[in-house]
């Protein structure tokens, strides 16, 4: 089975799905970490393109830019969901 991924995307998957769903799709130019907080239920992702860092819900509502000054390329992030 082949199986295309479009760049400058985010999909989400559950492991035993074989369609991924399209979370994000414009706006977003080359995502790069990826993060989720289970507890809130919030997809956190760093963009080196635009030098952002955004959230949204999991599905992919709600989408906010968190960090857009004074960034060079982000590209890891790290969640304690535990710790708030």
């Amino acid at each position: 089975m082949n199986t295309l991924w479009l760049k400058n995307t985010i999909h989400f998957a559950m492991y035993t799905c074989l369609d991924p769903e399209m979370i994000v799709s414009s706006g977003i130019q080359h995502p790069h970490g990826v993060a989720v907080d289970w507890v809130a239920r919030n997809l956190y992702w760093t963009d080196t393109g635009t030098d952002r860092i955004e959230v949204s819900r999991l599905n992919g509502s709600s989408r906010k830019v968190l960090i857009s000054e004074n960034l060079d390329e982000p590209r890891a992030i790290a969640l304690e969901p535990t710790r708030g």
